[in-house]
């Protein structure tokens, strides 16, 4: 067992001045010493170097005819050896060669005495060792050991041949109530909030029912848990019998109570005699059921009236529950297994799109992969390269980014799974028609990659055994009523398979080990990338800075010289200085065209602002010298056309500026150009059409590769630059767009600018996540 040790905050015992127990502090009551035992049976400490009695419980006499102070600092061999036709010195050096030095406290050893006259019955000692110290317990036999061989055989066929958990359940307590003779015998499974649910019952047919009720986990303490963890077996033969203190109370060496916690014959606290009491029982005894060191379940024995059992008949009862510890676990695992076979079919078709794809979030939520289906959920969301996809009823993207926030922030593991989501995370109580219960999913560590599967509310009726948890106990003492208690459940959807977490656990290791490396490579180069990027932006910087700096000065010189000449300059050196202007003028145009190129391939975010279609056409307009006049704006018979457009105020202006520009830089000088503005339900289209000689259809495709400019006829085109078509595409690409080319024969040309009414949602760097 790990975590916190219960123990650790326990108040002092009564018996040493501390404080009386009630409901408010009795999940620190110091139920291991109790300093007192039950008096059905009596009780020796033991000092396991030597042998001598240190302490003994005051109703001694009645077992060994020895005043109980008379045994203080005897040897327990001479003690036993009191006893007709006990060989005391024999049976001390049996419990020696039995507990030795560092044995566990939950191993015994017990031996039958034999006695005679003076004593009320023969006895059975039973030994446990705690530390330097043995727990000698003493007991009457009980005449109900007949039959308990093969009753026990025939109990344990009978689970081994049990087909489900259920009925495992309903075989174990049948036995138990064969082989105790308890009027009531009940199997409690414990749950993820430690209240228990009775699932199996055998009982006389006058006592109601308990089946299906659920009881309160402060029934059962945190100390009393750990304690049941430990030592399997408690019995409280009367709950009426006043207890046996010990003799001294305190262990004279160490002067500290001895722990008592592995003693059958330890007394019981006072709060559960009550609860007992309250219950209508006069004697109890459970059976620990732990599972993977945990404590599954109980198995609660309840009798009317006061009930001894012999240590054979306990032993026995122990034994069956280790047997049920195992076949607990067995049927489990074999449910498990079972279930989860149902799922290997879409195991393996999730296995192969993840194979195949190079696009996680399109290749898992393909509805045709019934992802969600798989873990029988209303909604999935899946979370890739910080983008999000939903299928189903699942929150929105808001809500999903605060809950894996809050998943990367508290949840350690990469599985997490709750039915009643609102109580972890509060904002989803706003949500219990989608997301009451949850399974989440990290692909890797660190939630940077998940699927979330989302269960909406299904109200329920749950049957309690008095009242639930908040009004389980009262300042008087233990719940007073074990009535039938009905709630009506919400907030809580149906709990998730024990087979669909352990398949959503294999599943996300396959998809880190598909995946993982893949995205750890493209996050590798996505880095690369952005250093390159970075270094190309920097380059730009100094060819724009650097560069275009003496051309300018070049220009300028040559536009300078041309001046103060004036009619004196020759013909040819006014043809050279026109060469000059015209040539440094195209560079300065292609250094800032290139500049903006690399930009937008090393740094793509948009600012996106709303603009209406036609203000954005007269942006543009009056930013292009010599558009005024030339450039008409066609919005007749558009539908809609004053919606606004989500565009990069910058980029979004700068790409049908490269194309208003190819236009009137092809067309014949005066000639018009007419950009058309249409909407549908999802877009704005914008169509540049000119009147210069138009592109063969042939070329259709090279006239957006970088550095071609086609002008049929002619190889060389002192006009353009070859970098403005490749740049207002790249950027409606950036904007979920297109930029296309209407390449009819004959004269003109008509490109076609398609904007999204809506931004796509922007990429996430990869180097921002982690598998």
């Amino acid at each position: 067992m790990t975590g916190p040790n219960p123990e650790a905050n326990l108040l002092p015992p009564t018996y040493l001045g501390g404080p009386e127990i009630t409901t408010e502090n009795c999940e620190r009551e110091p139920i291991h010493i109790p300093g007192s035992v039950q008096p059905h049976g009596a009780l020796l400490v033991v000092n396991a170097e030597g042998g001598q009695v240190l302490q003994v419980s005051e109703n001694l006499p009645a077992f060994l005819g020895v005043a109980a102070p008379e045994a203080l600092g005897r040897p327990l061999g001479a003690l036993l050896g009191g006893l007709t036709g006990v060989d005391g010195a024999r049976v001390e050096a049996q419990i020696a060669e039995a507990l030795p030095d560092g044995v566990a406290d939950n191993v015994q050893f017990r031996v039958p005495l034999h006695t005679g006259a003076g004593v009320a019955a023969p006895l059975i000692l039973t030994a446990h060792r705690v530390g330097e110290r043995l727990i000698v317990e003493l007991e009457p036999t009980q005449p109900d050991t007949a039959g308990l061989a093969y009753r026990r055989r025939n109990a344990v066929f009978a689970m081994e041949g049990a087909t489900g958990l259920v009925e495992l359940a309903q075989v174990a307590v049948t036995a138990a109530r064969d082989l105790s003779g308890f009027d009531r015998v009940m199997l409690y499974r414990f749950g993820p909030d430690h209240s228990g649910e009775v699932l199996a019952e055998a009982r006389r047919e006058d006592l109601g029912s308990f089946l299906a009720h659920r009881f309160p986990a402060s029934d059962i303490p945190p100390q009393a848990r750990a304690l049941y963890v430990r030592h399997l077996l408690r019995l409280t033969a009367d709950v009426n019998a006043a207890p046996v203190p010990l003799l001294p109370r305190l262990d004279p060496v160490t002067n500290a109570p001895v722990p008592l916690g592995g003693a059958v014959l330890r007394a019981t606290s006072p709060i559960h005699l009550q609860y007992l009491r309250n219950m209508g029982v006069a004697s109890s005894l459970s059976v620990s059921i732990v599972v993977d060191g945990r404590l599954w379940g109980l198995i609660a024995c309840h009798h009317q009236t006061p009930l001894v059992t012999s240590p054979e008949l306990r032993s026995t009862l122990e034994e069956l529950g280790r047997l049920l510890n195992l076949q607990v676990q067995l049927k489990e695992r074999a449910e498990v297994d079972a279930f989860r076979e149902r799922l290997r079919g879409g195991h393996q078709r999730v296995l192969q799109a993840a194979a195949r794809s190079t696009a996680p979030l399109d290749a898992l939520s393909d509805p045709g992969l019934r992802l969600r289906e798989l873990m029988n959920a209303g909604g999935l969301a899946l979370h890739f390269e910080g983008q999000w996809r939903t299928l189903g009823a699942a929150p929105g993207t808001a809500d999903l980014e605060a809950l894996l926030g809050w998943l990367r922030a508290t949840e350690p593991g990469t599985l997490y799974s709750t039915d009643e989501l609102g109580a972890a995370w509060p904002p989803a109580a706003e949500l219990p028609g989608v997301a009451s219960g949850l399974l989440a999913l990290s692909i890797g560590h660190g939630w940077r990659e998940a699927l979330l599967w989302f269960r909406p509310e299904v109200p329920r009726t749950v049957a309690w055994g008095g009242a639930t948890p908040e009004f389980a106990k009262d300042g008087l003492g233990p719940r007073q009523s074990f009535e039938t208690y009905l709630e009506t459940v919400q907030g809580r959807a149906l709990p998730w398979h024990e087979g669909e977490r352990s398949e959503a656990s294999a599943l996300g290791e396959t998809l880190t080990a598909t995946l993982g490396e893949r995205l750890t490579t493209l996050r590798s180069l996505n880095d690369q990338l952005a250093r390159s990027g970075a270094e190309w932006r920097e380059l730009a910087f100094v060819i724009a800075h650097t560069v275009k700096e003496p051309v300018r000065l070049i220009h300028q010189f040559v536009e300078l010289f041309g001046l103060r000449q004036g009619a004196d300059i020759d013909p040819e050196s006014r043809t050279l200085s026109q060469f000059v202007t015209r040539e440094t003028g195209r560079l300065h145009r292609l250094i800032t065209d290139l500049y903006a190129y690399i930009e937008l391939l090393s740094y793509p975010a948009l600012s996106p602002v709303d603009v209406t279609p036609v203000q954005f056409v007269q942006d543009v307009v009056e930013a292009v010298p010599g558009a005024a006049g030339r450039v008409t704006v066609d919005v007749s018979g558009a539908s809609g056309a004053d919606r606004p457009v989500r565009v990069d105020a910058v980029k979004g202006r700068e790409a049908l500026r490269q194309v208003v520009v190819n236009a009137l830089t092809y067309s014949p000088p005066g000639s018009a150009v007419t950009v058309t503005v249409r909407q549908d339900a999802h877009s704005t289209t914008f169509t540049v059409a000119d009147q210069g000689p138009g592109i063969p259809p042939q070329y259709r495709d090279r006239a957006f590769q970088l550095f071609q400019r086609l002008v049929p006829g002619q190889t060389d085109d002192p006009a353009g630059t070859g970098l403005g078509l490749p740049l207002a595409r790249k950027i409606a690409e950036l904007h979920g767009g297109t930029l296309s080319l209407d390449a009819a024969p004959g004269p003109g040309a008509r490109f076609t600018l398609r904007l999204p009414l809506d931004l796509p949602a922007p990429a996430m760097p990869l180097s921002g996540a982690g598998a």
